[in-house]
């Protein structure tokens, strides 16, 4: 990665002006750092008011203009929030229609060492302040690890939140406990009636450590969860379904899980990483000039400090692959959004897991470079067919063009083939190429650029 840096050891909310540039796959993207001087920012949202919305664990909401980076505090809750170690001020989410119903909701732990909880409330967004908290679900059992908190409003307004075990195996397989579960509340803190329990909050259950959810376009919700020293799992939700935790880490695939398995109804994920890479927040990202990650799962990472792009199948009911990006060059990776022009947020969070060194995390944006021969006047849009394809594949673009190197690529970026074009009425022979997933890019004398993804069967 190319940096260059111009950043003053500041330890408040102003704008470190960084410029850098990477690769993503085939894409080159400029890197800057919005800010700087965070304390483990752990959510941030690209609201609709076109402001980063962030908390930081230590107990600090705020509002970051993406522009100049500056900051500004919405809510102070140090003297209320028990932080120490994985606990705090964590999860956040604002109402789906936030501009008339201005509610930001929120979950943090409290109370004190011996007496660690969880509390989910609700806060009004009124004159730059979050006011009027209301409590809407509290003393759920907590600890200084393993506590959940993330949200995700689904269509019907309702909203789900997860919570870990608390370090205590018996809570995940007992629906009288709400450690260890996918909960289910409208926003007022009532239980929906189609629970699977009109009586409880409980959606789903066996969960050792939820800490992303995300609904997709399609409509399905998608999980990512920390497993003990194995097995860290990439789920499908659905509702009253058993996870699993503890008799039953990843697939079930030992006998004695199989027989767990089958008796208690248990939902095994799309795929899982052993070791361990601790995943985080996730976001469905689309974008057609970003090959590499258009219509993927988008994964932040902790242990293995990286980005991971999941495939899917066209339904999205089946893990297809991965790839990774980024590994090692921002540290620690909590969050993800994305702004108004698809460029992408990140939020660092060092190092190492026990923060050794406070105040000094930030916010990232990654935005495809100008460079990289993809601004809209000169753009030439590419699509192919049929996809995926056997022998021959047949090229479409929106201009009449001549004279066109035609590179195929594989994900890790290996030029396998290249092909110089007159024009575009001859189909590409692949009768050589071998199975699997590949890029199309053209070329063209004047130096634009396109790209699009075709899979080989």
């Amino acid at each position: 990665m190319k940096i260059t840096l111009f950043c003053f050891a500041l330890v408040s909310s102003f704008l470190c002006n960084s410029q850098s540039t990477t690769m993503i796959g085939n894409t080159q993207v400029d890197v800057d750092t919005v800010i700087t001087g965070l304390d483990i920012p752990w959510e941030i949202i690209y609201g609709p008011d076109n402001y980063i919305w962030t908390t930081e664990r230590k107990g600090i909401v705020s509002r970051i203009n993406p522009t100049t980076g500056e900051k500004s505090v919405v809510l102070n809750l140090t003297s209320s929030v028990y932080q120490q170690s994985e606990s705090g001020l964590l999860g956040m989410a604002l109402h789906p229609n936030f501009t008339t119903t201005p509610e930001v909701f929120l979950a943090y732990t409290y109370g004190s060492f011996n007496t660690i909880r969880e509390r989910f409330a609700k806060y009004t967004f009124n004159g730059n302040t979050l006011t009027n908290p209301v409590t809407l679900i509290e003393d759920i059992s907590g600890n200084t690890t393993h506590i959940g908190a993330r949200f995700q409003f689904l269509p019907d307004n309702t909203i789900l939140v997860s919570t870990g075990d608390a370090q205590n195996t018996s809570y995940p397989q007992n629906l009288s406990s709400l450690s260890g579960k996918i909960l289910r509340m409208n926003p007022d803190g009532s239980i929906p009636s189609d629970n699977p329990d009109a009586t409880s909050y409980v959606y789903s259950f066996g969960h050792r450590n939820v800490q992303g959810i995300c609904l997709a376009p399609n409509g399905l919700v998608y999980l990512s969860e920390h497993g003990a020293s194995s097995d860290d799992e990439f789920q499908l939700l659905e509702q009253g379904r058993n996870y699993g935790w503890p008799n039953v880490e990843g697939f079930c695939d030992l006998s004695g899980e199989q027989t767990f398995c089958t008796a208690n109804n248990v939902k095994e994920p799309l795929t899982v990483w052993t070791p361990t890479i601790a995943p985080s927040d996730m976001i469905w990202y689309e974008n057609s000039n970003f090959p590499e990650l258009d219509g993927k799962m988008l994964m932040t990472v902790l242990k293995d400090k990286k980005l991971i792009a999941v495939e899917l199948s066209a339904d999205g009911t089946e893990y297809i692959s991965q790839n990774h990006y980024l590994t090692n060059q921002f540290g620690r990776l909590r969050d993800i959004c994305v702004g108004q022009e698809k460029e992408i947020y990140l939020a660092t969070n060092g190092a190492s897991w026990s923060n050794t060194n406070p105040n000094t995390h930030s916010i990232i944006r990654l935005k495809i470079s100008n460079s990289a021969g993809m601004n809209e006047e000169n753009s030439i849009k590419l699509s192919v067919y049929p996809n995926p394809v056997a022998d021959f594949l047949y090229v479409h673009m929106n201009k009449n063009l001549d004279n066109i190197l035609a590179e195929i690529t594989d994900y890790s970026g290996r030029t396998v083939a290249s092909y110089n074009l007159e024009n575009l009425n001859t189909p590409i022979s692949l009768i050589k190429l071998v199975k699997g997933s590949y890029y199309l890019k053209l070329i063209t004398q004047e130096g634009i650029q396109a790209m699009t993804r075709f899979i080989k069967n």
